[in-house]
């Protein structure tokens, strides 16, 4: 291939051969694509695709990558519209680099297609490297807290690889996490990768932050993820990168990658016990660090819990299947005991009726783990059977 110059890049601008083609990510949740990530690639006059390490380096080392950022940003909200026409809410993640970001055009770009309505904000995500923002973090501090405010999400890209990704999840407001495909392509065969991938996604779950995994290649790895309650996936197992006509015919086949979140499902058997022994040591007055001080973030209410906001959010999407409706009740009702207890500790109420309604909340979270751990057998005992029934299909 010829050597690249700045002149070439300068025209494939001009003559608009840059385009973005899109990588599906399946959402864990629902099992299903949920939306992609934009690749950037260039299309030679005769035909060929170049792949953007084979100019991205030349256009950094020249200063033409914001240059091309802007350009190119405008180009997605037109995808992404079409994307959003073809199958209602979908998000598009896009890379940005710091310069980027610290380039006052280019946020305003963006800023201006939100407020404008030519994109929504919430089906947008930048994605910016940790090592990036560690090393401006000062710098683009302005810029991200901007696009944030604008509801845009931020995601921290190549987590797991930085000296400083914990003290900048403290620092900046991301609320997607990207672990590394070295981390993932490890996970079947290295105890590190392993523990790695399955410390970031506790961690994320307890900050209620999306965690997704890119460079997923095999269905082990994939089922590896699913039942470690990972949010969502991209890889070439899934699909490679697709020009977006494509994308649209991969999405309108409607698959469904898996029937039951399972791995979020143990999540919030976690999450379940850890609220009710909030609720009990508000109760008993135990400073149980962190804990105690949830309930005043979330209330009491059953919508509000981690269980809740996926049940009556994203969750919906399971409606009508029996183990999934069947937890409405035992929620609600774990709920209306938990706020009796609070209420009667609060009031001074004997012991008597304090242990009576202790053990009533007990029986109530006894009823809820038992429904969802049958969920997690249906879920297991099913995607157990997917396989098998996929090799008879095959024969």
């Amino acid at each position: 291939m010829p050597q690249i110059r700045p002149q070439d890049l300068i025209r494939a601008v001009e003559n608009d051969e840059l385009e973005f083609w899109y990588q599906p990510k399946v959402s864990f949740l629902t099992g299903r694509v949920s939306g992609c990530e934009a690749l950037i690639r260039w299309r030679q006059p005769d035909g060929s695709v170049l792949l953007p390490g084979s100019f991205l380096p030349q256009a950094e080392e020249a200063g033409l990558v914001t240059e091309i950022a802007k350009h190119m940003f405008s180009k997605l909200c037109l995808d992404q519209r079409k994307l959003v026409d073809a199958f209602g809410a979908f998000h598009v993640a896009f890379n940005v680099t710091a310069d980027d970001l610290e380039n006052p055009d280019m946020v305003a770009l963006i800023l201006s297609a939100v407020h404008s309505g030519l994109v929504q904000a919430n089906q947008i995500q930048v994605e910016l490297t940790e090592t990036a923002v560690a090393q401006n973090a000062e710098t683009l501090q302005a810029s991200i807290e901007a696009l944030v405010e604008a509801g845009v999400a931020l995601a921290m890209d190549d987590f797991g690889t930085g000296y400083s990704s914990l003290d900048t999840l403290h620092r900046l407001p991301f609320s997607v996490v990207k672990i590394d495909r070295e981390v993932i392509n490890g996970l079947t065969h290295s105890g590190r990768c392993a523990a790695i991938a399955l410390a970031s996604i506790r961690m994320a779950h307890e900050m209620d932050l999306k965690v997704v995994a890119e460079g997923v290649e095999t269905e082990e790895v994939f089922e590896y993820l699913l039942h470690a309650g990972c949010t969502e996936a991209q890889g070439f197992w899934i699909s490679e990168p697709l020009p977006l006509d494509e994308l649209i015919g991969f999405v309108a086949q409607g698959r469904r990658w898996c029937s039951m979140p399972i791995g979020l499902l143990r999540h919030v058997e976690i999450d379940h016990i850890r609220w009710r022994k909030a609720v009990m040591d508000r109760v008993l007055g135990v400073k149980s660090s962190g804990l105690v001080g949830s309930l005043d973030a979330v209330g009491i209410s059953p919508y509000r819990c981690r269980f809740g906001q996926w049940f009556y959010g994203i969750g919906r999407d399971f409606v009508g299947k029996p183990g999934f409706d069947a937890l409405e009740e035992p929620h609600r009702k774990l709920h209306q005991v938990g706020a009796r207890l609070l209420q009667a500790s609060s009031e001074g109420v004997p012991d008597y009726a304090i242990r009576s309604m202790t053990a009533e909340l007990n029986y109530c979270s006894e009823e809820l783990l038992r429904l969802l751990q049958d969920l997690e057998i249906d879920a297991l005992l099913t995607d157990c059977q997917a396989p098998l029934k996929r090799a008879s299909e095959s024969r």
